[in-house]
């Protein structure tokens, strides 16, 4: 039900639909074009997620131009059309804001919780300790393509351990007999030197040798390349594919500018 209003502040539509998509077209009582505003920005996000674009650096950056552009051009769109009604106007019930706004923020939950691996298709972490120094460096941001294949030797990972997740690169895959002989890495009798790790990051004498080791069926052997100071599957087993949760595409920000946007592949 429509009630009457008394004159509406521009400044206020235009923050409104900055915080949820089309709201301020709501309180303009554009209540056609705030459903059309929400449709574009939520069919926009599923369909840029199904086909996979933020899952990598630069897909990150257009995913969140897209949603910054509709968000803004909707705000400016509610704010005009404010303006220009600088009269008392009839608009939804506060009811009606208060379902809107609840049904938006409910859709986003969802998206963001148990759709986020089918339709998003990625996720974001900060990297808060060195095991994947050089490559991953404290203070970085990466972001993960959580849809993928079984993970590939060379690969970077994210998984679930001890109730947390971590990241550590991919060094053997089930079948695969990999042992460690004055710190190079030797899988199915192939000499992988340090794989990725600098040498001034296998030096500790403790950690140059390892016993030959059978990869189980469905399970990947993980080093970090920060190979003296990494708590990998040397310490902890091996890890299960279903603790698998991404692979790592790249850094999407950084502390270190000069890193923003490295892509792996």
């Amino acid at each position: 039900m429509s009630t009457p209003d008394r004159p509406k502040l521009p400044l206020q539509a235009f923050v409104m639909s900055c915080l949820v998509a089309g709201w301020g077209l709501v309180y303009a009582g554009q209540v056609k074009w705030a459903v059309r505003v929400a449709a574009l920005l939520y069919l926009g996000v599923i369909l840029l997620g199904v086909c996979g674009v933020p899952a990598t650096p630069v897909g990150l950056y257009v995913f969140a131009t897209f949603i910054v552009l509709v968000k803004l051009g909707s705000a400016t769109a509610a704010a005009i059309s404010v303006r220009r009604n600088d009269h008392p106007v009839n608009s939804p019930s506060p009811r009606f804001h208060v379902l809107y706004v609840v049904a938006l923020v409910i859709l986003t939950l969802i998206l963001l919780g148990p759709l986020r691996g089918p339709t998003l298709g990625f996720k974001t972490y900060f990297i808060p300790s060195g095991s994947m120094v050089p490559t991953l460096s404290i203070g970085d941001y990466i972001v993960t393509k959580m849809r993928i294949d079984a993970p590939q030797v060379g690969d970077i990972v994210t998984y679930r351990y001890n109730g947390t997740e971590a990241v550590k690169r991919v060094a053997a895959v089930g079948g695969d007999t990999l042992s460690i002989v004055d710190g190079k890495v030797i899988r199915n009798g192939e000499n992988m030197g340090l794989f990725f790790a600098p040498p001034d990051r296998v030096k500790d004498p403790r950690y140059l040798q390892t016993p030959p080791t059978v990869v189980e069926k469905d399970h990947v052997y993980l080093l970090g390349d920060n190979r003296d100071v990494s708590n990998d599957s040397r310490f902890m087993g091996q890890v299960a594919l279903e603790d698998i949760t991404g692979k790592v595409t790249g850094i999407w920000f950084s502390e270190d500018r000069s890193r923003i946007g490295t892509a792996f592949h």
